[in-house]
């Protein structure tokens, strides 16, 4: 792996246990998730112990609760109700592993709630390279982490977000970008995967050539020019500030298994798309309360987009200051013009072969 490739253009999610306070809306693509997910859990090979459950890209955890804890059951069906579990939390280096910590140990929902024989523990290290021995995992959750790609492929000058660029070569890389991580990404998860183990993944997706967060990121490019337009964000800056999150296709999760079904010792046992119901906009319907709907989209849009947003912006300003004048301008935009945010999401569930 090249020293760029380790270098990723993005930073972990907002610390001090606000991403986990404000993920709503992953939330409820993750219940979605849940039926598919516990099919999976149900089919494992369960043979060798300790049993290993592995939640790539976990963020602060608070997601990965109900899935852990559902697979912890299905295996413990099979395997014994004492069978020892390993449940591993991966994600960048610079993610809030204390608020995952303090998740475990505090929140009413933890899979660790009244079970004894289940051993968490958390890796710091960016999952397109290897993170455990061959054959070591029996069940892999990925959610909502693979619409980062591992590198800005391209400069992008028109949108926040890299694959809501307008520009045919921008469009371009990114899809060469994102084909060659989901590559890289099924690869070095196969190799750590054991004979019949199950991998979910998930992410923000495309469909008709429409992804969901049009709106929103639309909302939030503006505010960024607006903010240049004040003489708050330097044209510069204005030049670094996209990040670095494409949309996948079905086909384009499908097309490294087009040949025999199979790829790097995997097979792709079920692909859909889903759409992601906003979970603000019933509250919205029934209070009429715009403010409301707005922080709740901006503070969540904080969770995933502020640190990477700041990380552009010259170190030598106040960057807290400008980002949360930033996000202020953004609510404020939302609030004078309250439309409903349904993004697609894609799930890839697979097993090793």
């Amino acid at each position: 792996m090249t020293s760029e490739r380790k270098n990723l253009d993005h930073s972990a999610m907002e610390g001090g246990g606000f991403y986990n306070e404000n993920s709503a809306l992953q939330a409820s693509g993750i219940s979605l998730l849940q039926p598919l997910w516990e099919t999976a859990c149900q089919s494992v090979g369960c043979d060798g112990e300790p049993l290993v459950i592995v939640d790539y890209a976990s963020s602060q955890g608070r997601n990965s609760m109900r899935p852990i804890r559902a697979a912890i059951d299905a295996l413990r069906r099979r395997a014994g109700a004492n069978a020892p579990i390993e449940v591993i939390h991966t994600d960048l280096p610079s993610n809030d592993f204390s608020a995952l910590f303090t998740a475990l140990q505090d929140d009413a929902d933890s899979y660790m709630a009244g079970q004894s024989s289940v051993f968490p523990a958390a890796i710091g290290r960016n999952y397109f390279e290897p993170l455990f021995a061959p054959g070591t995992v029996h069940l892999g959750w990925n959610t909502f982490s693979m619409q980062w790609m591992s590198r800005s492929p391209a400069h992008v000058t028109d949108h926040v977000l890299a694959g809501l660029s307008k520009q045919p070569n921008v469009i371009a890389e990114v899809k060469s970008q994102q084909a060659d991580d989901w590559q890289r990404f099924l690869k070095v998860r196969a190799h750590e995967m054991r004979r019949n183990a199950k991998l979910l993944t998930a992410f923000t997706a495309q469909s008709d050539g429409a992804s969901g967060w049009e709106w929103l990121c639309g909302e939030l490019w503006a505010a960024i020019e607006d903010q240049v337009r004040a003489g708050l964000l330097s044209p510069e800056e204005l030049r670094r500030l996209s990040i670095p999150i494409g949309f996948r296709t079905l086909d384009d999760i499908r097309a490294p298994f087009a040949v025999n079904g199979q790829f790097a010792g995997l097979k792709l046992e079920h692909s859909e798309l889903f759409k992601i119901p906003d979970p603000f906009w019933s509250n919205y319907q029934t209070s009429g309360d715009r403010n409301l709907l707005a922080k709740g989209h901006a503070d969540l849009t904080l969770a995933w987009a502020g640190p990477t947003l700041m990380g552009f912006i010259d170190p030598c300003r106040d960057r807290n200051a400008l980002i949360n004048g930033l996000f202020a301008r953004f609510a404020e935009r939302i609030a004078a013009s309250p439309t409903i945010h349904e993004p697609y999401v894609a799930v890839a569930v697979l097993s090793k072969v």
